[in-house]
């Protein structure tokens, strides 16, 4: 998986283990946002917060959740993508 303005000297093995620690980061990031979400919402809702408090935040929650499927619908495609520079043979032959 080439990038984009990345740097030239490292392979192409190299760039997927940057890129897949990138989405692990990115991953992890959203997971811990989903938590929080939900647990802040659960605490409002002990809490006799108004009703709209928790809801948001659930929603807050799905939202993070859908960028999370997002991204590794990203992820999983740029992976199946040929390398810059190699390109697929003509569909006429």
């Amino acid at each position: 998986m080439a990038m984009s303005g990345g740097p030239r000297d490292l392979d192409d093995e190299s760039m997927l283990r940057i890129a897949r620690s990138f989405y692990v980061v990115k991953m992890a990031r959203y997971a811990a946002l989903v938590v929080a979400a939900l647990a802040i919402a659960a605490l409002a809702a002990s809490r006799g917060a108004p009703d709209w408090v928790p809801v948001t935040l659930a929603v807050l929650a799905v939202a993070f959740v859908a960028a999370m499927a997002v991204t590794r619908r990203r992820y999983l495609t740029a992976r199946r993508r040929p390398p810059a520079g190699t390109s697929a043979p003509s569909p006429t032959g």
